[in-house]
């Protein structure tokens, strides 16, 4: 038990540009050699553009869970759609899809709901020859961010059944998988593809789960307890004044303390003694103060 003199107090928040150099130094760390587990990795897989953007939002849909038990399942998936995901989806049957994916289950979404996020993302190939094709045609520079692009994009998409999958910020939502779905799109450095080249990366906005929320909050650079929409708008906004070009860039590197479990809940000596971010990171320490 904890002497009734003890508290827990934050560490004041360090200088802008001390913040950004620790951040650009964990950015430089983590690289695709850091990369598994991660969805990411089973779109880099394919080499065509138009596979990468099916095993893209097929990855991302169902990025919810585990790391490495969303890529073991979803890669099943993938590894099932011959003679190549975009191939498989242009020729599509419903019929067909429900045997041979008989057996799908992902954390509470099974074999019909696997189908029919399926037929949706078939049918917009149908009608606009790849995923990026329709996105384009939703995509407007003019807007401020990417929220009314994706939200175009998403109405486009959904089907009844698959709203949780298909996320859009007019929900309300973080839209965490949406938000990564169009990072590996649209950004223009590794690890990220940029296969579309006509959306600007400075409108992206951070893919916002938990990990990132929490060790957003640790750094000082977030103070809302909810992780939706206006919290992840308004970190990207705060990860803006580092990078404005590019303010997602950072999100695979924080993403991967996480993951990793370099950065958790509970403060562990044998990983904050390390950590690069150790001399940001406003974690909660226990002060004593004097009888």
């Amino acid at each position: 038990m904890l002497p009734l003199n003890t508290a827990m107090k934050r560490r004041k928040p360090v200088d802008a540009d001390v913040l950004k150099q620790r951040l650009d130094t964990l950015v430089a760390t983590f690289d695709l050699s850091t990369i598994e587990p991660d969805p990411l990795q089973l779109v880099l897989r394919y080499d065509d553009p138009l596979d990468q953007e099916i095993a893209g939002i097929t990855a991302a849909a169902f990025a919810y869970g585990r790391a490495d038990i969303i890529v073991a399942n979803i890669g099943a998936v993938l590894s099932k759609m011959t003679p190549s995901p975009y191939r498989y989806l242009s020729s599509f049957n419903a019929r067909e899809a429900t045997r041979r994916f008989a057996h799908f289950a992902h954390r509470f979404h099974k074999t019909p709901d696997l189908v029919a996020f399926f037929s949706a993302i078939a049918r917009a190939i149908r009608e606009h020859g790849s995923l990026g094709a329709l996105f384009e045609k939703c995509y407007d520079p003019n807007d401020s961010d990417i929220a009314p692009s994706l939200a175009r994009f998403v109405e486009s998409l959904r089907v009844e059944g698959i709203e949780y999958l298909l996320t859009s910020p007019n929900d309300g939502s973080a839209c965490k998988r949406m938000n990564l779905f169009l990072r590996w799109m649209i950004r223009r450095t590794s690890p990220d593809l940029g296969l579309w080249t006509f959306a600007d990366p400075a409108k992206l906005v951070m893919p916002l789960d938990t990990h990132v929320h929490r060790i957003a909050t640790f750094l000082g650079l977030n103070d809302r307890k909810s992780a939706d929409w206006k919290t992840a708008r308004a970190l990207t906004d705060a990860l803006a004044r580092f990078d404005p070009a590019d303010p997602v860039r950072y999100d695979f590197a924080l993403c991967r303390l996480g993951i990793l479990d370099l950065c958790s809940r509970r403060r562990r000596k044998e990983n904050c003694d390390v950590c690069l971010l150790r001399d940001a990171c406003r974690f909660p320490v226990l002060q004593i103060s004097d009888p």
